[in-house]
């Protein structure tokens, strides 16, 4: 055996040196899969080898990004662009001369005339604080007027005359014609009364007898009802509530119960225009809760 020229790299020898022992055993399989199990090895990482080569072969030779060179733009600036330009004041138009109020013919009034003209809305540059206080009027000897006069001996109860810029006979500010039995039936706002309305006592007082006197329907108290029935009405010229009407009821009679309460109400004092008692809107929240029932 020592002396045959048996090749070690076939498969001859493995049989010379497994002959008659055991070849299931996994010695002798492992050495006939060897050379195959190499072969592949070998072409596996010749493979690996060649594609990492050819990927970067094909990196170093990408083309790459141009580089793109920054142009610069270059904007003429003359002397007249450094010099600063000053604003032209802007000329306000001249306010137009207020029209004063006055005199064209008066008969004597027979109580103070204190100045009292309507609020209206004018320019901020315009605006005067000559409006007399509201205490000016509570003197049962004063009134209200368009022109400020003092009392003479024997004059008018109501002092008829032309004011304002216009020629017109009639009310304080020239517009109308005014009656001696006081004919206004028109329903004026709570904002540019000369007096305001007010219940006796207050409002104060008004809204606790509200709350005193207020039946709240069963039907509500079953149902758990709260929340605020809005109510609005006229303060008559001889202050009593009319035109009662409900403008948020919240159902179950509650507004109902409202109507009922505010016509046995008491007289109001009435609000004052023009040195007169006039017809005013008035709107009254009365808030309802079921707990302090």
């Amino acid at each position: 055996m020592l002396g045959s020229k048996l090749n070690i790299y076939k498969k001859e020898w493995l049989e010379v040196i497994f002959q008659g022992r055991n070849q299931s055993y996994g010695a002798y399989e492992l050495r006939q899969l060897s050379p195959r199990a190499t072969n592949y090895g070998l072409a596996i990482v010749t493979t690996f080898v060649l594609l990492c080569s050819m990927g970067k072969f094909a990196y170093d030779h990408m083309p790459g990004e141009q580089y793109v060179t920054p142009v610069m733009e270059v904007t003429p600036v003359t002397l007249d662009d450094l010099v600063e330009k000053i604003p032209e004041e802007k000329i306000e138009d001249p306010l137009p001369a207020e029209n004063q109020p006055k005199q064209i013919a008066q008969d004597p009034p027979a109580l103070d005339l204190i100045r009292f003209p309507e609020p209206t809305v004018v320019d901020a540059r315009k605006a005067k604080d000559d409006v007399a206080a509201q205490d000016d009027f509570k003197d049962d000897k004063k009134s209200p007027a368009r022109l400020t006069l003092k009392a003479m001996p024997g004059g008018s109860a109501i002092a008829r005359g032309e004011f304002g810029d216009k020629k017109k006979d009639g009310e304080i500010t020239g517009k109308g014609t005014g009656t001696l039995s006081g004919g206004d039936d028109k329903v004026h706002d709570m904002v540019a009364l000369e007096i305001q309305p007010e219940p006796i006592g207050g409002i104060k007082a008004f809204m606790k007898w509200v709350g005193e006197n207020y039946q709240y329907p069963s039907a509500a108290l079953e149902q758990g009802v709260n929340g605020v029935v809005m109510v609005s009405f006229v303060i008559e010229k001889d202050g009593s509530l009319t035109d009662i009407k409900v403008g948020r009821d919240l159902n179950f009679g509650t507004g109902d119960a409202a109507i009922a309460l505010l016509k046995k109400a008491r007289k109001w004092s009435p609000g004052i225009q023009n040195g007169r008692p006039v017809r005013v809107a008035y709107s009254l929240p009365i808030r309802l809760n079921t707990i302090q029932q």
